[in-house]
């Protein structure tokens, strides 16, 4: 491109190559998609890269003053914006510059400007966003310590923003609102900790800020309308300001053509909520599973949502449930009001069904981006919205009535009569092909349709009309592309041509004439299509800046059409799956009576999930140690507990059938194993880093759940790390908490503590089978059941008796297989442990050599001929 000295001068391009250099200059680090005729063309670097990407066709398009061809890539206009969705995904900006003006009215060069800038984070094209989700943009500002964090949807108008303490924190909000654009200004510390929190996000470094001011920065942004959320803006906490500021700022570079429309601005305490780590988050599969898909997360559960905005609420509200005992208990109660009502909630449901994306079309339609077939979508859900109302004015309501806070209010009629009025029954896509307005909407427009559609019958009625005004019974109304249209009459009724006839040709058997109101008729008729689709864009616009101006009432209508929706869905997954309102408190007690994992017993065969009981007290019994053999559900009953809590504060009913929860304020959930090799940690470095978080943030109303801490290293520093974790929880910190470990020595902390206790979750062996009972009782495990577990795993036979082998070696107090001395012996009699990690025992009596041990092991009965071939040769290479 010709920018850098050396490069050739800008004014030796074609003028149409000018406009798009300069659209590139204005917007370098985007890819400029520019508009001529019927095709959005790339050029040179833009070209490559995206002909790559989207793997089209490259091609050129004449050449540069360097004599070399200026490459070229396009893609048709009427499918532009599966394209851009393709390279948002991709995490590319892209602009777009179109044409300002009708090419066939332009002499010379058909201007061009860049009308709008989509960014991964900020797009609000319905088909590349995902509908059930919010889609955000977040900036962060880091300035002495501290950061700032705000959060635009601009598909839906809302933008909050938070100051943040510590860096931990910041990771976690980072994770929980899962931005796809983030814009960050602070150090290379705070940049790394927003990729590493953010690594699929698009990330952008804001410059150095050394002065200014960050209202003047925000009212430049939103312009006269957005006047009002200033007040909001200079409440903020100073990070925050300057956070939202520079979200609104960016967002508004993208929209040179149309005014930021803005539903709220807020700001909010992230601290005020029920706190949950991206650890959490994570382990306990909120909103995706390990593997990252969303089928099999509590969200998939529970999202039986009929219409977007409720879907985006419900997620939003599940991953910022609720540290206000009064609030829940408002929100359990809209649940139990559709939850009591079984008629009213499938009605409301049913209507609900017909009520499209009002939130994202509305601010759409604010950014003048809205088409035809996005305002039929508001009048079909203002539509639905209006039974609904009624719906649910025609029920029985109490005189405090749950439902009040979220009825649906203003239902905007005026729009719905105005859409319902105006539009056909099926709106097109594009505002530019015509068929938007109904017959009877415009007076002017029915006419060219019907000079458009009944041209014929139009031209015989004027025929008829000038056979009758002239006398002349053989006059004729004809056609040729030629001469159009004209009058002919015969040589002999030409003393009868009125004065008014202009003669147009002279032919054999008479003469052609042509009068002013046929001339306009035929401009009429041979323009009609044309300048009936060019009314009805112009139409089309006006309508739409008429929805644009109650674009507010819409949104807010939208949110209350969520929080029905949410409540009647929570209400739905309760009945349906036998879910109890919990009662909520302030104390710091946790009792859930026969509980349930909302996943787990999804998957169990009918009937075949054991739920577990659960108490716990932070002022009394608080700390469980659990121990259990693999496999027989410890991190199932923990992870349960965690989500019946979650579920709780976020208003909803939990799967028990009796809880009572004392508010908690944070959950930390460390459980499974992983590393983060990105970033050059193992499993047990990991493991310490989430612990060290868990225990600098955890509080006596927090709950804690961590699974075999300690067991990336070895025994006797796991041992002792997970007894001192252990002894910190209760001790320091006073929290309710389980544990779970096979270090069964660590059950003796019960002996010590009085808010310690030893749990298990029990199991039966027989024969060399282990059947898990998945029922949590009281006491320690007298052992873990591993090998038995590797025979369900399907390890080898003869790895198997090898193993049974070694484990009676050593349980017994012998050698080691190498010969030398090991230090663990089998507890005493009470089984409180399997093995005693602090002693040596006196040494025993000659064994029986690995070969008899291993041969004596063996489970003949169960051996495959393969089995007995492997095993005999493995006994031959143990002898030596």
């Amino acid at each position: 491109m010709a920018k850098a000295t050396g490069q050739p001068r800008r004014d030796a391009y074609t003028p149409v190559m000018q406009q798009y250099l300069r659209a590139k200059d204005a917007y370098p680090d985007a890819i400029v998609l520019f508009r001529l005729g019927d095709f959005y063309e790339l050029f040179f670097d833009d070209a490559i890269k995206t002909a790559e990407m989207l793997d089209i066709a490259l091609t050129s398009r004449g050449t540069g003053p360097d004599g070399e061809p200026i490459p070229m890539a396009g893609v048709p206009h009427h499918s532009v914006a599966s394209y851009i969705q393709r390279l948002l995904e991709l995490g590319q900006t892209v602009a777009i510059c179109e044409q300002m003006a009708d090419p066939s009215k332009v002499r010379g060069v058909v201007p061009r400007e860049v009308v709008r800038v989509i960014t991964p984070g900020l797009c609000v094209d319905l088909d590349a966003l995902d509908a059930r989700a919010e889609h955000f943009l977040v900036s962060v500002i880091a300035h002495a310590g501290r950061f700032g964090v705000a959060a635009l949807e601009l598909s839906t108008g809302q933008l909050r923003a938070c100051a943040i303490e510590d860096e931990g924190s910041l990771f976690a909000e980072l994770v929980r609102l899962s931005p796809r654009e983030v814009i960050a200004r602070g150090d290379a510390a705070v940049l790394d900790l927003v990729a590493r929190a953010l690594p699929t996000a698009a990330r952008k470094t804001l410059p150095e800020k050394t002065d200014g001011d960050a209202l003047a920065l925000a009212r430049k942004a939103l312009g006269p309308r957005g006047a009002a959320f200033v007040t909001e803006l200079e409440a903020m906490p100073m990070e925050a300001r300057w956070a939202a500021a520079e979200a609104l700022a960016y967002a508004k570079a993208t929209q040179p053509a149309a005014a930021l429309d803005l539903q709220r601005v807020e700001s909010y305490d992230p601290a005020a909520q029920l706190v949950l780590d991206e650890t959490a988050v994570r382990s306990l599969e909120l909103v995706k599973t390990l593997s990252g898909e969303r089928r099999g997360s509590l969200l998939h559960h529970l999202d039986r949502t009929k219409t977007p905005m409720g879907a985006r609420l419900l997620r939003r509200r599940l991953l910022s449930p609720l540290s206000n005992v009064a609030a829940i208990r408002r929100r359990l109660d809209q649940v139990e009001a559709f939850f009591e009502a079984t008629s009213l909630r499938s009605r409301v449901r049913e209507v609900l069904a017909e009520v499209g994306d009002l939130e994202r079309v509305a601010t759409r339609a604010s950014l003048g981006l809205a088409t035809p077939r996005d305002l039929g979508v508001i009048r079909t859900s203002l539509s639905a919205v209006a039974e609904l109302a009624r719906v649910l004015e025609g029920r029985e309501a109490t005189l405090d009535d749950p439902l009040a806070s979220i009825l649906p209010g203003d239902v905007c009629a005026d729009v719905a009569e105005e859409l319902a009025r105006a539009l056909v029954d099926a709106p097109p896509v594009l505002d530019k092909q015509g068929g938007i307005f109904r017959e009877g909407y415009l007076p002017e427009l029915d006419e060219l349709r019907r000079l458009s559609e009944d041209s014929k019958d139009v031209v015989q009625a004027l025929e008829q009309r000038e056979r009758e005004r002239t006398g002349i019974p053989s006059l004729k109304i004809k056609f040729t592309r030629v001469f159009g249209y004209y009058i002919e009459i015969t040589r002999s009724h030409l003393a009868s041509v009125p004065p008014d006839y202009q003669r147009k040709q002279t032919v054999a058997n008479g003469e052609r004439y042509v009068t002013e109101e046929l001339a306009d008729l035929q401009d009429k008729i041979l323009n009609a299509e044309e300048r009936a689709k060019a009314l009805e864009a112009e139409r089309f616009v006006e309508l739409r800046t008429f929805v644009a101006g109650h674009s507010r009432r819409l949104r807010e209508l939208a949110e209350r059409v969520a929080a029905i929706d949410v409540a009647a869905t929570l209400a739905e997954v309760a009945v349906h799956d036998d879910y109890s309102r919990p009662e909520i408190d302030e104390s710091r007690s946790l009792e859930l009576v026969a509980a349930r994992h909302p996943i787990v017993e999804k998957l169990a065969a009918a009937g075949a999930f054991v739920p577990n009981d659960t108490a716990l007290d932070a002022d009394g019994e608080r700390l469980w140690l659990v121990t259990g053999p693999n496999m027989a559900g410890k991190s199932t009953v923990m992870r349960q507990v965690a989500l019946n809590v979650i579920l709780a504060q976020m208003g909803s009913f939990v799967p028990a059938s009796r809880a009572r929860i004392g508010l908690v304020d944070k959950i930390f959930s460390r459980v499974g194993a992983r590393d983060d090799l990105a970033s050059g940690q193992s499993t047990f470095m990991v493991e310490m880093r989430e612990t060290a978080a868990m225990l600098r943030g955890a509080t006596k109303r927090s709950l804690v759940i961590l699974d075999e801490i300690g067991r990336g290293t070895s025994t006797y520093d796991g041992l002792a790390i997970a007894w001192a974790v252990a002894e910190h929880i209760h001790d320091a910190i006073g929290c309710r908490a389980m544990f779970a470990t096979h270090y069964h020595e660590l059950c003796e902390l019960a002996t010590t503590r009085e808010g310690a206790a030893a749990m298990n979750v029990a199991a039966e062996e027989i024969g060399d089978d282990v059947v898990f009972l998945h029922r949590l009782q009281r006491g320690g495990a007298s052992r873990s059941y591993g090998v038995a577990v590797a025979r369900l795993a399907g390890l080898p036979a003869i790895v198997l008796a090898r193993a049974k082998a070694i484990l009676a070696e050593l349980e017994g107090g012998g050698a080691l297989p190498s010969g030398g001395t090991s230090r663990m012996r089998r507890i005493d009699a009470e089984g409180r442990a399997q093995l005693d990690l602090f002693a040596a025992l006196d040494p025993e009596p000659p064994k029986p050599s690995p070969v008899e041990e291993t041969l004596a092991a063996l489970d003949l009965d169960r051996m495959t001929p393969l089995d007995a071939l492997v095993a005999l040769h493995r006994l031959k290479s143990m002898l030596g």
